[in-house]
């Protein structure tokens, strides 16, 4: 019969094998895992269920619901200001889509089309930051 200290050790061996394979297999953690986009992402490594056409994005005061989808190239996004307040919707890193705030007035919509595969971050201004906050993500997989 082995040691009790010696089965905790081998436990706690087992269990940081399956973390470490299940980080693997999920291709690392956190926004900036190094994976590479230029493709497009495999239908098991999306953030959400793909959707197509015309894919709604609710601003309500404080948040993006949904604030993840995933949709295939050409579909378009739809916000619509369901809220109380103003709100934008500012690209992260640079990206070249945003809906100014004097067009976001609530009860207002607006329609942006994602045909380049890839993960766009965006946020709005008055409500959050490009990490914090009002935020969300567009995937953009190939159709």
């Amino acid at each position: 019969m082995s040691h009790p200290l010696t089965r905790h050790r081998g436990a706690a061996r087992a269990a940081a094998l399956v973390v470490a394979g299940g980080l693997l297999l999920a291709g690392g953690c956190g926004k900036n895992s190094g994976a590479s986009m230029a493709d497009g992402p495999s239908p098991s490594e999306t953030l959400a269920r793909v959707q197509t056409g015309a894919v709604k994005v609710v601003a309500i005061d404080n948040y993006f619901k949904d604030d993840v989808v995933t949709v295939t190239a050409g579909s378009k996004v739809v916000w619509t200001n369901t809220g109380r307040n103003d709100h934008n919707v500012r690209a992260t890193d640079g990206g070249d889509f945003a809906v100014e705030t004097k067009d976001f007035h609530p009860g207002a919509s607006a329609t942006v089309t994602f045909s380049t595969p890839g993960t766009y971050h965006y946020y709005c201004t008055i409500h959050g930051t490009a990490d914090k906050g009002m935020t969300g993500t567009i995937q953009v997989v190939a159709p």
